[in-house]
């Protein structure tokens, strides 16, 4: 049976709009999980903290992971062994990729599918799962504290990361990209964002793609992504820079925004651990190896069409 631990919990669905100011619940509900039919119970408390910071590497291997490995020997995968569970920090607001649907209570997404795929290679059962959700600017920190044991929310790879956490092989490719609402003039992160304000999630690339080049915008910081789709809505922001890959979860859920100006940079996401687990980062390999390989065409498939035809699944690299 799998828990969830949520903060900040603002439930999306495809055209349903939920303007609710993140409502915390205390206590414990029972909802249906995310591919399990049978309830799970879910209790509820608050994540915080400021992820820490680490200078900027000059360059650095991004698409390549550790060699796999099963032996579940090692320290980091024992505890989790021991415990019955994994416990992993996700994203509650993201359509397509990890949110509640508010009709069902169903966690449902690519990375919560990746989540139990993950529990049933290491725990040989794919409901022993506990989910944590941590703000975008949370994710290091619940790993870094020992919150969770993984981090599965469309976390990109960057240098400047790899010195504060290890992570997977990739397992999507993606790129910032700028969302906007149609009846706007804004076509990209270039001077048509003058005078604008603009909205990126803290700790997320896409601030980063922002505050390199305004472009005479103001900018909002938000916790979640998903934030900046109620902001634009409101009419408190002009547009939004974030992950393709969910500007287009916020497309499916309003048809009145669209992205716009083309990918600025190139990403990867990959499973993020605590730094030096290199014990769990290779079982996660392993687990990853076999997800890319026979589960995640179909899992593409499943909930990443509004990003077109799959591409097929990144190619794992190891070494080391």
């Amino acid at each position: 049976m799998g828990k969830l631990l949520m903060a900040m919990g603002t439930g999306r669905r495809t055209r349903v709009t939920v303007l609710a100011a993140a409502a915390v619940l205390l206590g414990s509900l029972a909802l249906p999980g995310s591919s399990a039919a049978e309830p799970r119970p879910q209790s509820v408390r608050i994540v915080g903290g400021t992820p820490a910071l680490a200078p900027a590497a000059a360059s650095c291997n991004t698409t390549t992971g550790l060699t796999p490995s099963t032996d579940d020997s090692g320290a980091n995968v024992q505890k989790i062994v021991k415990r019955g569970k994994l416990i992993a920090g996700i994203d509650t607001n993201s359509d397509l990729w990890g949110f509640r649907d508010p009709v069902t209570g169903n966690l449902q997404g690519f990375d919560i599918d990746l989540v139990h795929a993950l529990a049933k290679s290491i725990l040989g059962d794919a409901n022993a799962v506990e989910f944590l959700a941590v703000p975008t600017a949370n994710r290091i920190t619940a790993l870094q504290s020992g919150q969770v044991d993984v981090v599965v929310r469309t976390m990109t790879i960057t240098c400047d990361r790899l010195k504060q956490v290890s992570f997977s092989v990739p397992y999507f490719y993606a790129g910032q990209e700028v969302v906007a609402p149609k009846s706007s003039s804004i076509t990209g992160l270039n001077d048509t964002l003058k005078g604008r304000t603009v909205c990126a999630a803290s700790g997320s690339t896409g601030l980063d793609q922002l505050n390199a080049d305004k472009h005479g915008a103001k900018v909002m910081q938000v916790a979640n992504q998903l934030d900046c789709l109620v902001q634009m809505q409101l009419g408190n922001v002009d547009a939004t820079v974030t992950d393709n890959a969910l500007g287009a979860g916020q497309v499916a859920q309003d048809p009145t925004i669209h992205l716009v100006g083309g990918l600025l940079d190139q990403e990867v996401y990959g499973v993020a651990m605590k730094l030096g687990s290199t014990d769990l980062v290779r079982r996660v390999n392993a687990a990853m190896q076999d997800f890319l390989a026979n589960q995640w065409v179909t899992e593409y498939n499943k909930w990443l069409k509004p990003l077109g035809s799959s591409p097929g699944a990144p190619v794992p690299h190891f070494a080391g």
